[in-house]
């Protein structure tokens, strides 16, 4: 079974090679739909114990597995409950990269092979432990749970505990489960999360591109993650892409520098400049007068960077320009005129409606422990509301 999926694997490369040196069409861009609202069971509405709360529409696809669309905050103040803010349009993982080190195979998992139908597992109430099991054509395919996580905040004798919202799928491919999950916090942050568990897919006999096993080498690979964000703050117009950059290393100051981009474009993480980016609405503020916005908090790590003919590698944050056809990070079907990966989606153009990808790396290297089954190794980044509301509503 593992020499069909490496084959396939090699051809479906091959062919994404061939794409890329094709000449791409500009076709225009179409306005992101407004998803209608969706049925009971598609439905989620939860308030936390601190009042605030979330609602959403979720669905299951083939490729892309759990998406989630229509996401509101819902915020609460003392005595009354403001009304919904929008924050997406629609959130989903948008490809998981998996190159390994002896180049065997280079999988494009969710374009070449999908998190939904077959690969997405029937889960029991061992897989959803004090949470509530949602269903899809008769099988329990996302686990909505909520949790405390301890303190909100404490200052002094001053303290509130916090609490979440989680939501998560499984879905097998290959030798390997990946566990989808998103987090949304009372405080109005999000945590797209991803953990890959399950079995080593290959094995190498050469020591330069493996660990020691026992009886043979596991080979080493990595994990690209890239997430896919069509932020609609309080609606699709006026959002904008900030970078925020701190320089001054190894001095007494630390000066910031704000840089929006009215047109698409893509950026690396920079752990010296503690860089960071924010989606922020230009026309609506909060009632101190402040534009409000999104902030996303980068990972320490950074997407490996791959050859030439693997450009979607080159960056960690795309910013572009809604586009129906725009699917995938790699592999991307040119059908509808778009590029082939999230590299070639940046043309330039002037954003209207903001889509914002961010993608970073776990580099696997094979232990004794990975044996029989792996620990799952999670990958995660935080989206934190920035002036978003005027307090604290914790």
């Amino acid at each position: 079974m593992r020499s069909q999926i490496v084959f396939r694997g090699w051809l479906l490369v091959c062919l994404g090679m061939l794409l890329l040196g094709g000449v791409i069409a500009a076709q225009p861009t179409a306005a992101a739909p407004t998803p209608g609202p969706c049925s009971g069971p598609y439905s989620i509405n939860e308030r936390l114990p601190n009042g605030t709360g979330w609602s959403m529409c979720w669905e299951e696809r083939d490729d892309e597995g759990l998406v989630l669309y229509n996401i509101r905050f819902l915020p609460s103040v003392t005595g009354s409950r403001t009304q919904s803010k929008l924050v997406m349009n629609q959130l989903n993982l948008a490809q998981i990269f998996v190159p390994y080190d002896d180049n065997s195979a280079r999988f494009h998992d969710l374009s070449d092979y999908g998190l939904g139908g077959t690969n997405m597992n029937n889960m029991t109430a061992a897989d959803c432990p004090q949470g509530t099991l949602l269903t899809n054509n008769g099988r329990n395919v996302v686990c909505k749970t909520v949790r405390s996580t301890g303190y909100g905040y404490k200052s002094y004798t001053n303290q509130r505990q916090a609490n979440t919202l989680e939501l998560y799928s499984v879905a097998h491919i290959g030798a390997y489960n990946y566990i989808v999950q998103y987090t949304f916090g009372d405080d109005g942050s999000i945590k797209p999360a991803i953990g890959a568990t399950g079995r080593l897919q290959l094995y190498t006999s050469n020591p330069q591109y493996g660990w020691n096993l026992g009886t043979r080498y596991g080979t080493s690979h990595g994990h690209s993650y890239y997430w896919r964000m069509d932020f609609d703050l309080e609606g699709a117009a006026n959002d904008a892409l900030e970078q925020m950059d701190f320089s001054g290393g190894q001095t007494l100051q630390r000066p910031m520098t704000l840089t929006t981009f009215p047109q698409e474009t893509s950026a690396q993480v920079s752990n010296t400049t503690f860089r960071g980016w924010r989606i922020k609405d230009t026309a609506i503020n909060n009632t101190d007068g402040h534009a409000i916005s999104y902030e996303l908090l980068p990972d320490a790590s950074h997407i490996s960077r791959g050859p030439a003919s693997e450009p979607w590698t080159g960056y960690d944050v795309y910013y572009t320009q809604y586009n129906a056809c725009e699917k995938w990070a790699s592999h991307n079907s040119t059908a509808g005129g778009c590029g082939n990966n999230v590299a070639a989606f940046n043309t330039n153009e002037t954003v209207t409606d903001a889509v914002l990808w961010y993608g970073l790396s776990f580099h696997h290297v094979a232990r004794d422990e990975d044996e029989p089954y792996m620990s799952t190794h999670w990958s995660s980044f935080d989206l934190v509301p920035r002036d978003l509301l005027a307090v604290n509503l914790r």
